[in-house]
C-alpha cells in the first residue's frame, strides 16, 4: 500500500499537480453546490471578479478590462500571470515601497491596471479575490515561486526593440482581435487608448509586456512569434496612449476622468 501511495505521489509530481490541488473543489462544483461557507461564496465571488471586473467591481474599475484580460483563463494560465502566489506573499515590492501583502497587491491593480480607484483593505471585493488566490494557491510551498509565474523573461535578441517593426506584426498578427485602433471588442481587451491599462500598469514595461506576448499570443498561438517581433510589438503599443500613471497627479487623472466621460456622453470616439 505504501508503495502505491508513493507512486501516485510520483504520478502527481510528474504532472505538476498537487494532491491538496486535486482534492479541491473546481469553481463550476462551488457552483453548483445549494449552500456555501463563507470562504467558498468569497471564493465563487473573487472568481466572478476576475472574470467579469466591471460587472462584480464596478464601483473601482476604470476601464473595459478584466482581471482575466492579464491574468488569463481566470489566473490560472502557467506564464499568463497566474495567480497561485498566495504563499510569496507578503513581499518587497520596490513600485511602492513598502512590503506588500496580498491585500495591497490587489488593491494596487485596481489603481494602475484597471485605472480605477483603490479599494479599501477590508472591502468585499479585495477579500473576495484574495480567497479566490488563496483557493487558486492550495498545495503550492509557503516562501516559493509556483511553478511558470508571472511571465517570461526574453533573452537578448542583439538589436533593440522596434516600434516600426512592431506595428507591422501588430497589423498582422493582432488586429483581427484587439482591432486597427487598439479598442479591443467585447471580452477582448483594447490594448491602448483610455479603456486600457495605464502607464502605472505592471504592462506598461516593454520587456514585461514583451514576455507575455510571446508565452501567449495571438491567443491560441503562444510561443508562435519570435523574440524579436514580442519585443518589437511590445515597443509599438508602448508608444500608444494609455491612461496617464495615478502617480502624476491628482488634477492629470481628474482632466483625463472628466474627459473620458464627456466623451461617452457625445459618442466621440476616444483616442
Amino acid at each position: 500500500m505504501k508503495r502505491e501511495s508513493l507512486a501516485i505521489l510520483g504520478i502527481l509530481f510528474l504532472l505538476g499537480c498537487s494532491p491538496a490541488a486535486l482534492a479541491r473543489s473546481t469553481i463550476e462544483e462551488l457552483k453548483a453546490r445549494a449552500v456555501l461557507d463563507d470562504y467558498e461564496s468569497n471564493v465563487v465571488f473573487g472568481y466572478n471578479i476576475v472574470m467579469e471586473t466591471n460587472r462584480y467591481a464596478a464601483r473601482y474599475a476604470g476601464n473595459g478590462l478584466s482581471c482575466t484580460s492579464c491574468h488569463l483563463k481566470g489566473g490560472t494560465q502557467p506564464d499568463g500571470f497566474p495567480l497561485n502566489v498566495a504563499g510569496v506573499y507578503p513581499k518587497w515590492r520596490s513600485k511602492n515601497g513598502v512590503r506588500n501583502g496580498i491585500g495591497l497587491r490587489i488593491r494596487d491593480c485596481f489603481l494602475y491596471s484597471l485605472n480605477g480607484v483603490m479599494p479599501p483593505e477590508e472591502s468585499a471585493e479585495v477579500q473576495a479575490v484574495a480567497a479566490y488566490i488563496n483557493y487558486l494557491s492550495e498545495g503550492e510551498v509557503i516562501g516559493r515561486p509556483p511553478k511558470g509565474w508571472g511571465v517570461p523573461t526574453l533573452p537578448d535578441t542583439g538589436a533593440d526593440p522596434n516600434p516600426p517593426r512592431g506595428e507591422v506584426v501588430y497589423k498582422r498578427e493582432c488586429t483581427v482581435c484587439h482591432g486597427a485602433n487598439g479598442e479591443g471588442s467585447g471580452p477582448i481587451p483594447p490594448v491602448w487608448g483610455l479603456n486600457s491599462y495605464s502607464a502605472g500598469a505592471g504592462l506598461n514595461s516593454v520587456q514585461r509586456l514583451a514576455g507575455f506576448i510571446w508565452a501567449n499570443m495571438p491567443m491560441g498561438k503562444g510561443r508562435s512569434l519570435t523574440h524579436q517581433e514580442a519585443l518589437d510589438v511590445a515597443a509599438f503599443l508602448n508608444l500608444q496612449h494609455r491612461p496617464f500613471d495615478p502617480r502624476d497627479g491628482l488634477l492629470k487623472k481628474l482632466a483625463e476622468r472628466i474627459y473620458h466621460r464627456l466623451s461617452g456622453i457625445t459618442g466621440k470616439a476616444r483616442p
